[in-house]
């Protein structure tokens, strides 16, 4: 956390001196938020079980007396809820610092464009509803999970791996979803419009196709809600059979 500390400190001088007149932008203090947090987020993730890459260090990792379970919570625990939390706690003790010594950039009759401490959770400018931050932190959850995974699948170079996989499987799906729509779909280009009640579906011909309600209700609930606990499930059982 020290080495991130001080690049997040070298990042900030460097906006500073590249736009003195206007220094410490929400947009800046937002991205670099968000960036760092998942950027570093999931490379911590990702390196959590590199013991099991080494076969010393294996062996005494399998043989601390825990289950495979404990070490899943356990690894749950640090990766996003203590990191998240010692991550939050050091971004604003730097942003806080920086956007103090910003202001002295400042000349006393150019107030205007005068920046200070923001609450990344409830920026206007990311496409989150009213419940920003359960989103940020449920995304969050999703993307230490996908490298958790890769920790435990990959030996060597989980986190490049891990990226690569990833979007394996996102061209994949992204194909058979393809796939999906050409087949299933009437022909013609579509405009979907997505309610609590219902899908519709319009083609260039102004034909409706309508589907039930519950069909983006439940993409909505695998995608937030329940890839996340599939994942820490798949972990535990490949952790468990490393430990057999």
């Amino acid at each position: 956390m020290t080495g991130f500390v001080l690049l997040l400190i070298v990042w900030f001088i460097f906006t500073i001196l590249v736009d003195p007149h206007s220094p410490m932008q929400q947009e800046i203090q937002i991205l670099t938020f968000f960036f760092s947090l998942f950027g570093t987020g999931a490379f911590y993730a990702s390196q959590y079980f590199r013991d099991l890459g080494s076969r010393a260090k294996g062996i005494n990792f399998l043989l601390v007396p825990a289950s495979a379970f404990e070490k899943i919570l356990c690894s749950i625990l640090f990766t996003v809820v203590i990191f998240f939390s010692v991550f939050t706690a050091a971004f604003y003790v730097v942003d806080i610092l920086m956007v103090t010594i910003s202001k002295q950039f400042l000349t006393s009759h150019d107030p205007i464009r005068q920046q200070g401490v923001i609450n990344v959770f409830r920026a206007a400018i990311l496409p989150f509803d009213g419940m920003s931050t359960v989103n940020v932190m449920l995304i969050f959850f999703g993307v230490q999970s996908i490298f958790l995974l890769g920790s435990v699948y990959f030996a060597k170079y989980s986190f490049i791996k891990t990226v690569i996989s990833g979007f394996v499987v996102f061209f994949v799906v992204f194909c058979l979803i393809y796939l999906l729509y050409e087949h299933l779909m009437p022909r013609g280009g579509y405009v979907g419009v997505f309610t609590s009640y219902r899908v519709t579906v319009m083609n260039n011909d102004d034909h409706l196709v309508q589907l039930p309600g519950w069909v983006g209700e439940m993409l909505r609930f695998i995608v937030m809600y329940a890839i996340t606990p599939f994942l820490w499930v798949v972990s535990y059982y490949r952790l468990k059979e490393k430990q057999v």
